[in-house]
């Protein structure tokens, strides 16, 4: 009985160390339209705490963010630190790590701090292959106004790992 009770406390103290999170972000970026642009976003978002590898191409016009394991970031945030570089974020292809939800036939990927609504126009056998738990995907998010962002987007699903 007491190896029973010790299981099923590591099992939820492990689940609670799992944390949803973002793990990559290929970010659109507006406005930027010369080298030393492209240099000032790369080092601004340099700064940033989570970000792993950062990569900004001008000729692509994104950046290229691959994030830390067990980072606090958020999509807002990363598209608020474009803004304060003078730049304008559209929308991103993303890797999330989260918890799959469905609620009133519509289904959501959450993260720690965010909320990604899985868009109707994801591909039915996508859909259907979505199972409420844990998930890692790849989605196109889509462009939010610069000055309404919030904490819950829509995601294209593009792949379920």
């Amino acid at each position: 009985m007491k190896n029973i009770k010790m299981i099923a406390l590591i099992g939820i103290l492990g689940i609670g160390t799992i944390s949803g999170q973002i793990a990559r972000v290929d970010q659109e970026v507006y406005g930027m339209d010369c080298a030393p642009c492209a240099y000032g976003l790369e080092r601004g978002l340099k700064k940033m705490d989570g970000l792993q590898e950062v990569r900004v191409s001008l000729n692509d016009g994104k950046a290229y963010l691959g994030l830390a394991e067990k980072n606090d970031l958020t999509l807002r945030s990363i598209q608020e630190e474009f803004k304060k570089n003078g730049f304008s974020a559209k929308k991103a292809e993303v890797v999330l790590m989260g918890n799959a939800t469905k609620e009133d036939g519509q289904w959501y990927i959450e993260t720690d701090n965010e909320r990604f609504a899985v868009s109707q126009d994801t591909s039915i056998e996508l859909v259907q292959k979505l199972a409420v738990g844990r998930t890692t995907l790849s989605g196109t998010v889509q462009d939010e106004d610069d000055d309404n962002l919030s904490d819950q987007w829509e995601i294209i699903l593009s792949k379920i790992e």
